[in-house]
């Protein structure tokens, strides 16, 4: 008869076969923290023409997308940016920027989500969104919304307060002063 075979000997991985796994480990569970990062954020997953509802105050704004519909939403998505990029136009959106320790950055470009025939304080302070007003002396009267256009000419020459455009989405308010 013959002798029995020699038990078998698993061989040992080498240091670097054993760094490599190390180092996919660490990769998958960074892509892991990153896309958690990104799915489980309102601002990530935000697009051009959504609708928010921002609350807080400039220094520590609450965000959260709403449906256009909601008496919540206070704002419209303009643009998404990186955080180091500017909103288009002339200093007329509001930002809201949101950084992850592990994760995207992100940048909005808010456009005020205001209603014709509503009125509005003049004056802006560190609360975000735009409480509507009671229409007296002081206010500022949104006359006509045209939607598809960002072209202040498209407000009738006799509004004295002017106009307020976005670029996108193209959007122009056109607003008085209340008397």
């Amino acid at each position: 008869p013959l002798p029995p075979p020699p038990p078998y000997k698993p061989k040992k991985r080498g240091v670097f076969a054993r760094i490599g796994i190390y180092i996919v480990g660490v990769v998958v569970v960074g892509a892991g923290v990153f896309a958690f990062n990104y799915f489980s954020s309102d601002a990530a997953q935000a697009k051009v023409g959504d609708c928010a509802s921002v609350t807080g105050t400039t220094s520590d704004p609450k965000f959260k997308t709403v449906d256009c519909g909601s008496a919540d939403a206070n704002y419209v998505i303009g643009k998404t940016l990186g955080t180091s990029e500017s909103c288009p136009g002339k200093d007329t959106y509001d930002e809201y920027i949101e950084t992850q320790r592990r994760g995207p950055s992100t940048k909005l470009c808010l456009m005020p989500k205001l209603e014709q025939g509503a009125c509005y304080p003049d004056t802006k302070t560190n609360a975000m969104g735009y409480p509507k007003g009671t229409c007296k002396a002081g206010e500022i009267k949104v006359t006509k919304v045209v939607t598809g256009k960002a072209d202040e000419s498209a407000c009738p020459a006799g509004d004295a307060s002017g106009a307020l455009s976005f670029p996108e989405p193209p959007t122009t308010y056109c607003i008085e002063q209340v008397q």
